[in-house]
């Protein structure tokens, strides 16, 4: 009901923003008294071009539509203008002026769209009257159109209908206008079933909020305390936090003014900690250079989600207008995207008509599609940063806690942590091996243990350093992974193994047939020449003596291997489910809100008929 309201007054302030290009330097919105009865009105004002009277008559005419899909205009006084005033209110009288042009002299106009006036004189017809005027020689007269019997018949019409039962009356709402702009007063505001009016201009003095019975209290409890949180709470309720997030930017200069007091604008993504920018281009788009065509995501967690508040999603807008506010794109009954929250502008995609979504095409479904997979992403990887579970660290720590048991149980001592993804080389870690000096040091590349083991191969090099400048002796340990085929990883054994000393002494280890042999046996090809050993010994031989249990690695090898892939099918099967359950969500999602709009518009024209 509230975002109903709000939506209404959004799009006359979509009319005043077009009016930017015409000079217009504010929109004003305020609550004025009807002096017939001391009824509230709604009151809005810009000084933008005007209308002159022909668009006038465009304007205030049902059926008639000055809005063009080309360009940047968001409002053009179109349908939408008729529609929005009608939700707010049963009338609206319209006072505009237009400065002189080209071949016309500067004109004022008003215009009287009440159904209070049809209903009670019993029109079939929508009639609206409208009386102009003209500056002509420093006097305004009145500017006929057809005839003087149809000029002051539309004038006392106006005046028996309208707030202002005068001539005069009605000339003093121009006064405090400048030479060109338009002023807006919406009277007989709709009431609740309580008689009272729907729209609440006694709760704070300076904004206009919504009196509804479904209001919730807790979530304006909530955004006093959640302060980052608080446009999420309260953009449904507070006309004044509605229209703060409304436009993407402002224009340099304009002011939204709401009753007294300048609406401050405010960037959603000044909420967010934990940012992370992306770029989107929608499929089918790829050929065309148009930067339109791209849209800039800013993601991240809202500063309030460290105390676990029900806020997430994401903001689009449309030419520089909120569209869909906070729309959530993940619907899960869990806590799984909690507190993420993202801003975009995709100009891509075409709003519907009340600009309160969007229209149902393919551009739109893989647009959700696609900010559903980087909300996902987002929390897997950062949840643990606002005290949520991450379930895919503790799967990451516990394939670590189990490979750094497998060393231990082949006989190697780990001291520190030789498997950390974010430090570069470990230099801390020894190993204690069978044969080698005591606590001997391991240098170690990254090694991600969080891949999946059947996609990894490894090149390793044994150096013995000496006690030279160059280091003490040590073990260094490096690999390369061979990805090239898709079915057992190959490992690339080395020709040449070498024990450094003092002095350059190398040893060519035997010539291996080939350069890439089959991991099942390239432990029994891999040969190492030490120095002062008389034969050759084989990796297999050595890695043996390691673990002192004289069990070849041959068998374990292939078992892991066969697990190995095991799981990677088990893992495919599980992402093809997932997938299919996306999709059945994404439809029933779309018959939920199809469900919605008709129930709406049943709604509407219920109440179109009692009236």
């Amino acid at each position: 009901m509230g975002s109903r309201r709000y939506l209404a007054v959004a799009e006359i302030l979509d009319n005043s923003m077009d009016e930017v290009k015409n000079g217009a330097t504010f929109v004003n919105v305020d609550m004025v008294r009807n002096p017939r009865d001391g009824s509230p009105m709604l009151y809005i004002e810009d000084n933008g071009g005007g209308m002159t009277p022909e668009r006038m008559r465009e304007c205030m005419s049902l059926g008639f539509s000055t809005k063009s899909k080309s360009g940047n205009t968001i409002g053009q006084y179109g349908n939408g203008f008729k529609t929005s005033t009608m939700r707010l209110g049963a009338d609206v009288i319209v006072f505009s002026r237009s400065p002189a042009d080209v071949g016309r002299r500067a004109t004022q106009s008003i215009g009287l769209l009440s159904f209070t006036f049809l209903r009670s004189t019993g029109h079939d017809d929508i009639v609206v009257p409208m009386v102009d005027y003209e500056l002509k020689d420093g006097m305004i007269c009145p500017l006929i159109r057809s005839t003087a019997n149809d000029w002051v018949h539309n004038l006392q019409t106006i005046q028996q209908w309208s707030p202002y039962c005068t001539e005069h009356d009605l000339f003093t709402q121009f006064f405090g206008m400048t030479e060109k702009g338009t002023k807006v007063i919406i009277y007989n505001l709709w009431e609740d079933e309580h008689g009272r009016v729907e729209l609440d201009f006694e709760s704070d003095s300076h904004d206009i909020q919504v009196r509804n019975e479904d209001l919730d209290e807790r979530k304006i409890a909530m955004a006093q305390r959640y302060t980052h949180s608080r446009h999420y709470l309260t953009y449904q309720h507070s006309l004044r936090s509605y229209a703060s997030i409304l436009y993407y930017r402002y224009p340099p200069g304009f002011r939204i003014i709401l009753r007294g007091q300048d609406v401050r604008h405010h960037d959603l993504a000044e909420d967010l900690m934990y940012t992370q920018e992306l770029s989107y281009k929608p499929q089918g788009f790829e050929s065309s250079r148009d930067v339109k065509m791209v849209a800039r995501v800013v993601m991240g967690f809202v500063k309030d989600a460290k105390e676990h508040v029900d806020v997430q999603g994401f903001s689009v807008y449309h030419k520089n207008r909120l569209i869909k506010p906070f729309w959530r794109v993940w619907n899960t009954a869990g806590s799984d995207g909690r507190g993420i929250v993202g801003v975009l502008e995709a100009n891509f995609v075409e709003p519907a008509h009340d600009k309160q979504s969007f229209e149902r095409t393919a551009v739109l479904s893989r647009l959700e599609l696609r900010l559903l997979q980087m909300q996902k992403l987002y929390w897997a990887n950062n949840c643990h940063l606002v005290g949520y579970v991450n379930k895919k660290l503790n799967r990451r720590n516990s394939r670590q806690a189990a490979a750094e048991a497998d060393l231990n149980a082949c006989g190697f001592q780990v001291e520190g942590n030789p498997f950390d993804k974010l430090d570069p080389l470990i230099e801390g870690a020894r190993l204690n091996i069978p044969g080698f000096p005591v606590n001997m040091p391991v240098h170690m590349p990254r090694l991600d243990i969080s891949s999946p083991p059947i996609d990894m191969g490894f090149h390793l090099v044994y150096r013995n350093r000496s006690t030279s400048k160059r280091g003490p002796p040590g073990l260094d340990l490096s690999y390369e992974i061979d990805r090239s085929g898709s079915g057992t990883p190959e490992v690339s054994t080395p020709k040449n193994f070498m024990w450094q000393g003092s002095g350059p002494d190398a040893r060519e280890s035997p010539e291996v047939g080939k350069s890439k042999e089959d991991l099942a046996n390239g432990f029994d090809t891999l040969q190492m020449v030490m120095r002062g050993a008389a034969d050759p010994v084989t990796l297999n031989g050595m890695l043996t003596s390691m673990n002192g249990q004289g069990q070849p690695f041959d068998n374990e090898i292939t078992r892991e291997l066969e697990e190995n892939k095991h799981l990677r099918d088990r893992l495919r099967k599980l992402e093809q489910a997932d997938e299919k359950s996306l999709h059945f969500e994404i439809d029933r999602n779309r018959k939920l809100e199809a469900l919605g709009s008709s129930l709406i518009w049943n709604n509407k024209k219920q109440l179109t008929d009692v009236a």
